[in-house]
This record gives C-alpha cells, sequence and structure tokens, in this order.
C-alpha cells in the first residue's frame, strides 16, 4: 500500500510434506498466488531449474532472480583443532565413515542407507532430526548405522570434516528434484568427498560424485574414498565453495534489483 516492493524466494517444491501437514497451509498457498498475479513489486528469487520453469510458465521472466543455495566460505573454513569429541562419535571412526546431516524424511533413501550397511565397508553417521516418523519405520538395529541426533551449528562441521565421505542420499521425487541442497556447498567448503542421488541440481557441480542407482552410488563411494586426499579433487572442491559463497548469490539479487530500480 506505501509503493514497497518485496522479495519472494522460491526455495522449495510447495507441498504439504515440507510443512508438515496434511493440507497446505492457507498462508503459504496466499502467498504464491499473491505473486503469480503481482509482478511488478514483487521480485521472485528462485534457486532450482525446477521452480524457475514454474514461474517463467506463470508469470513470465519480469523480476526473476536465479539464485541457488549457497555457503559461508569462511565460517567452514575456521577450525577448532583442540575440539573434543564424545566417545559416542569416536567409536565409529573405526572403519570408513560415511556422514549425513539434515532432516531424516520420507525423501530420505532408507533402503540406499541399509544396503551401504550390508556391504559391511563404511560407518555411517546421521546427525539432525527426525522430521517425521519415517526414519523409525524404516531403521532399527542396522550395525553400522549411527543416529547420532542434532548437533549446533557451530560444532557440526568438526563432525562432519573428520568423517571420509558426505552424502546427501535422497529419493528423487518433486521435492528433490526442486532442490538446491544447501549441504553440498557446505560439504564442499569442507573439503570432503560429496557423493550424492541423481539430484538434478546436485549434477550442475563437477566435484559431485553422482549415484545413478543404489549400485552405482555404492560404486561412487569406493571412488570417493579414493579421492579424499586427491590433491587436484581437493582444489576443485574448493574453487566450486568459493563460487557459491553467499556473497556471490547476494550479488547477484542486488545487481538485478539496482537494474530494476534504474
Amino acid at each position: 500500500a506505501n509503493g514497497f516492493k518485496f522479495i519472494y524466494e522460491y526455495i522449495d517444491h510447495i507441498s504439504p510434506v515440507l510443512s508438515g501437514t496434511k493440507d497446505l497451509p492457507k498462508n503459504i498457498s496466499d502467498k504464491y498466488e499473491y505473486i503469480l498475479n503481482h509482478k511488478k513489486n514483487v521480485y521472485v528469487v528462485v534457486t532450482a531449474d525446477n521452480l524457475e520453469k514454474d514461474i517463467i510458465e506463470k508469470r513470465g521472466k519480469e523480476n526473476l532472480i536465479f539464485s541457488s543455495n549457497g555457503v559461508d566460505y569462511n565460517f567452514f573454513q575456521t577450525i577448532d583443532k583442540d575440539y573434543k569429541f564424545e566417545s559416542e562419535f569416536t567409536k565409529v571412526l573405526n572403519k570408513p565413515c560415511i556422514c549425513y546431516y539434515g532432516a531424516l524424511a520420507s525423501w530420505f533413501d532408507y533402503d540406499l542407507i541399509k544396503k551401504i550397511n550390508d556391504t559391511n565397508k563404511y560407518n555411517i553417521v546421521l546427525f539432525g532430526i527426525k522430521y517425521d516418523e519415517s526414519f523409525d519405520e524404516n531403521i532399527s538395529n542396522e550395525k553400522n548405522i549411527y543416529f547420532l541426533g542434532p548437533k549446533d551449528y557451530k560444532i557440526l562441521k568438526y563432525y562432519a570434516r573428520t568423517c571420509d565421505i558426505l552424502t546427501i542420499p535422497f529419493i528423487i521425487n518433486d521435492i528433490t528434484s526442486s532442490t538446491s541442497p544447501l549441504k553440498i556447498f557446505e560439504y564442499m567448503a569442507l573439503n570432503k568427498p560429496i557423493v550424492t542421488t541423481n539430484m538434478y541440481e546436485c549434477k550442475k557441480y563437477s566435484s559431485v560424485l553422482i549415484g545413478e542407482n543404489h549400485e552405482d552410488f555404492i560404486k561412487k563411494l569406493e571412488t570417493a574414498y579414493k579421492l579424499k586426499n586427491d590433491k587436484q579433487y581437493l582444489e576443485l572442491l574448493n574453487k566450486e565453495a568459493l563460487n557459491n559463497d553467499w556473497s556471490m548469490k547476494a550479488k547477484k539479487i542486488i545487481d538485478m534489483i539496482k537494474d530494476s530500480e534504474k
């Protein structure tokens, strides 16, 4: 009403599954409908190709900015080398260690994790929250899978960098196909080999090893383990992390707004 414009950040497929509700909350659908019908006073920032396609189809390219998720690079370079881990964590370091941190939800590929468990080659460490009932419904007494709960963001990086391989084992669906995973950029900044499932946004980055299916994912874990001390690969991780620093993402948004305001 006062003539101000605003930014609508479109970062995920709109779904009640993500909202944790049976039906999509009205405030989410109302905002979405509003931005589709108001091009002049709303900038839309999209983080993934599928979200960009959705907006272009419904309201065109006006005031549209593509800017994927990113990382605070410097934060991940600051490490307390004297940090003391609890024994619950140190005991899992007795074999090659795979780590995932984030939500444990219906889009997490539990079947894949159990197949990795069955190889008996790795310990699988999961940090985060149980977003729904899916973890308890799928994981019981697998001997190589360790759920260690949430960790404060300030110290989570210490745990992740101690592991050998960092992963995103998601099933492929509308939600994960429209996700720019924040984690891959943090994983890059941690200079650790990355293996993900066949997520569209992950395939954009040369440092990310993509598992086309469960068997290929397990093969990529073997490749990743060999790369963990590879100088050329570590340089690639560092380069892609720097290219995706939040400062670069913010600049794209600011430049677009400046151009528009002219």
